[in-house]
Order: C-alpha cells, then sequence, then structure tokens
C-alpha cells in the first residue's frame, strides 16, 4: 500500500511539475529571443540619426562601431547613396521593401534572425539598417534557464514523494498493526489490542477491534467457566453413583455400572481439563481461597452421608503458579477419591497451611488406605479409571511441586500437596 501511494503521489506530482515546467521554459525561450531582439533594435535605432542628417560616411562608421553588433559585425547599412558599411552580405527580400517602399521588418534567415529597419533621409532617399541576430545569441541563458526549471520541478516532485512517504506511514503502520493483531487474535491471543491511531476511519476500525478482542474473550471465557462449573458439579452425582453401584450385590451388574460411570467420570475429567487449559485469565491463584472453596463444596456431601469432617484453615495468602480452574480441577479430584474409596460414615481431614516457606495442603480420610504404587502409575481400584490422580500429580509437578501418598492419623490414606510460593503481597 505504502508503494502504490507513492506511485500515486510520484505520477500526481510529475504531471504538475510538467504542466508547470514545460509552459514557463517556452515562456524563458520566447523572453531570451524578445531580448536578443530589442538589443538589435537598439543597436539599429543607433545608427539612424546618422543616416536622417545624411551624415558622412565616417559618421555612418562611428555610430556603427558604437553598437555592439557593430564592433561584432552583424550589421549592414546601405544607405542613399550607395554606400555599403559594415557586414557584407547579399541584401535579402526585407532589404530590398525597406529600400523601396521605406517598410521596416524582423523576420528568421538562416542561422538566426534579421532585423530590418527603413530610414528616411528625403522624400526619395531611403537607407536601410540591418542586424543580425546569430541562433546561439537568441539563447544565450536558455540552457541556464531551463535547467533551473528542470532543477525546480525534480525538488518538487522529490518534496512530493517524501510528504507522500510520511502520510503513507500514518495509514500504513495502523493497518500493519491492525492487521498484525489480527493475525494473533486469529491464532488465539483474545488479550491482543491495537494502538488506534492514523485517519479518522483506521482510529474507529481500530477501537472496534479491541472491544471485539474483549467481547470474544469475554463470551469465551464465560463459555468455558460454564463448562468447568458444570463438570465440577457432575462429580458429585457421579460419585454417588459409584457408590450406590458398589452396594449392587449382583457381580456382572456392579461391574457394568462402573464401567459406564468410568466412561463418563473419564468424559467429565477430559471436559475439564480442555476448559482449563482454554480459559484466558490468570495463571496464578491462592491456595487458600480455591482450596476454602472447593473444601466447602465437598462438606456438603460429607454432611448427607455422615462423615465426620474437620478443615482446618492455615495462612489465608498462599500465591501459586497455578490457574484458578486447573488448581480446582487438582483438588477436586482429591476429594473425589476420599469419597469414591472409602465407605459413608468414614471421617475425612483436610486442610492447607504455611510450612517451610512453601504452600501445603493435605486431603486424608479413616478408611482402609491406598496403593501407591497404583496411584503414581496412574491406576487405581474399585472401578476407578486411575486417570484422575494422574491429572492432578501432572498439574501440581508442572507449577514445580510435589504430591505425596501417604497414610493418615485417621488410618487411612493421607495426599499431600507442596507448592512454590509466588511473591506474596504484604498483606495478609
Amino acid at each position: 500500500m505504502r508503494r502504490r501511494l507513492i506511485l500515486v503521489f510520484l505520477a500526481i506530482s510529475t504531471l504538475v511539475a510538467t504542466a508547470f515546467v514545460v509552459p514557463l521554459g517556452f515562456l524563458v525561450r520566447r523572453t531570451a529571443e524578445d531580448r536578443s531582439v530589442d538589443a538589435a533594435r537598439a543597436d539599429a535605432a543607433a545608427i539612424v540619426p546618422a543616416l536622417v542628417t545624411s551624415g558622412t560616411r565616417g559618421q555612418v562608421e562611428a555610430a556603427l562601431e558604437s553598437t555592439a553588433s557593430g564592433r561584432a559585425d552583424r550589421i549592414t547599412v546601405i544607405t542613399s547613396q550607395g554606400w555599403t558599411i559594415g557586414a557584407v552580405t547579399d541584401p535579402s527580400d526585407r532589404v530590398e521593401e525597406a529600400l523601396r517602399r521605406g517598410v521596416s521588418d524582423i523576420g528568421p534567415v538562416d542561422g538566426g534572425v534579421e532585423v530590418v529597419a527603413a530610414v528616411a533621409s528625403g522624400p526619395e532617399n531611403m537607407s536601410a539598417v540591418r542586424v543580425f541576430v546569430p541562433n546561439n545569441e537568441l539563447r544565450e541563458g536558455q540552457w541556464r534557464a531551463w535547467g533551473a526549471l528542470a532543477g525546480v520541478g525534480i525538488a518538487l516532485v522529490a518534496i512530493s514523494v517524501f510528504v507522500a512517504d510520511r502520510l503513507a506511514l500514518t495509514v500504513v503502520r495502523p493497518t500493519e498493526a491492525l492487521a498484525k493483531a489480527a493475525r494473533s487474535l486469529g491464532d488465539g491471543d483474545l488479550d491482543v489490542k491495537v494502538n488506534p491511531s492514523g485517519p479518522d476511519e483506521l482510529v474507529e476500525l481500530g477501537s472496534a477491534f479491541n472491544d471485539l478482542g474483549d467481547r470474544v474473550s469475554a463470551m469465551l471465557a464465560l463459555e468455558r467457566e460454564l463448562v468447568a462449573e458444570l463438570s465440577h458439579r457432575l462429580r458429585t452425582p457421579l460419585t454417588a453413583l459409584r457408590m450406590r453401584a458398589d452396594q449392587v450385590t449382583e457381580p456382572a451388574l456392579a461391574d457394568s455400572l462402573r464401567g459406564d460411570i468410568a466412561s463418563v467420570t473419564a468424559v467429565v475429567n477430559e471436559l475439564i481439563q480442555e476448559a482449563r487449559g482454554a480459559i484466558a485469565g490468570s495463571d496464578s491463584c491462592n491456595l487458600a481461597e480455591v482450596f476454602t472453596d472447593r473444601a466447602e463444596f465437598w462438606s456438603a456431601l460429607a454432611e448427607d452421608q455422615g462423615r465426620p469432617w474437620r478443615f482446618k484453615r492455615g495462612d489465608s495468602n498462599l500465591p501459586i503458579a497455578v490457574s484458578p480452574i486447573a488448581f480446582e480441577a487438582a483438588i477436586d479430584v482429591l476429594f473425589e477419591n476420599v469419597f469414591s474409596h472409602t465407605d459413608e460414615g468414614c471421617p475425612v481431614d483436610v486442610g492447607f497451611d504455611l510450612q517451610e516457606g512453601r504452600a501445603h495442603a493435605w486431603v486424608s480420610d479413616g478408611g482402609s488406605g491406598i496403593d501407591v504404587g497404583n496411584v503414581l502409575a496412574g491406576s487405581s481400584t474399585a472401578g476407578s479409571t486411575g486417570l484422575g490422580l494422574g491429572i492432578a500429580r501432572r498439574t501440581i509437578e508442572e507449577a514445580g511441586g510435589q504430591i505425596a501418598v501417604g497414610e493418615s492419623n485417621l488410618g487411612g490414606a493421607k495426599i499431600e500437596l507442596s507448592l512454590p510460593l509466588l511473591r506474596r503481597s504484604s498483606n495478609n
């Protein structure tokens, strides 16, 4: 676009300069010719007094030598006495007309222009003065003037191209920035913004683009948050269904129900992971806030099942490098593991705190324990796919943390999380 705009300005400025310079050049040429002819007329007029008074040959020659044309041997004087003084040349038709009819004239001849002046010294006494102006004198200074005009024209074109380039940049740069931002938006960067600049139309377009990015981000975030929230809420009824399946006495039916529930659970886990990875938002959260929210969510199910529920809250400012959605999914996996693999009425002890400069959280139960090897390998028992704990482990380790499985004080399993802290704010 920049090149095209410059070419357009170049074409327009060239046409304008040509329309200005060419006529002015012809005017300069005509002016130079008129100046030379006027000088020839003045030289001819300087000789007229000597002829009118019928001066002597010496007087005419003296008058001729007083002129520039005479000294250059370009004046011919034919007197009524029959003298030919000055440059010798064959009389032209104009000279003949001047001697015969007393007609003065100016016209072209070979090599230049002749100025013929008829002078009457009596009724029948006609003299003629011929001044020859060569072409080189007619064009004297003309080429310098043409060169100056050409230089002015080129300078005008160059200035117009420079101005066109500066003006083009005010359009091209905002357009390029907008195109780059549009490509980034297409690649999934929903936070990309442009600085509206340039002409009013581009400023309006840039503002509309920024509004579009904000709206798309808000819509996608809301949509994916709804998916994630729905997936989280499905965990509770799925956990209840799994426990109901464990109460089915017919083995074949129980195994079939567990398989169906495991399939649905896997789909729910996949939805949570996709929503977690796709939501545009912060890549950090406060462990205390997220853990408290999920603990209160699962405490309702614990109350329904008659489980003793102990929740210990520690430091309230534990920033970690995990997105809120991802950490919620990991915590839900731990709670789901307790409700899926322990009997109703089994006690649960959960909490979080700051230990040795790291964020620490745990979920323990009073069940029959857990196979540490199976958990770390990504498998489990009791009809579970084992994928949930594997997802939680990857989430914690990607943030530089650790997950440990051991025996709790309640007699069952205890799963502990330890993550490094981000820089904490001074407000606790």
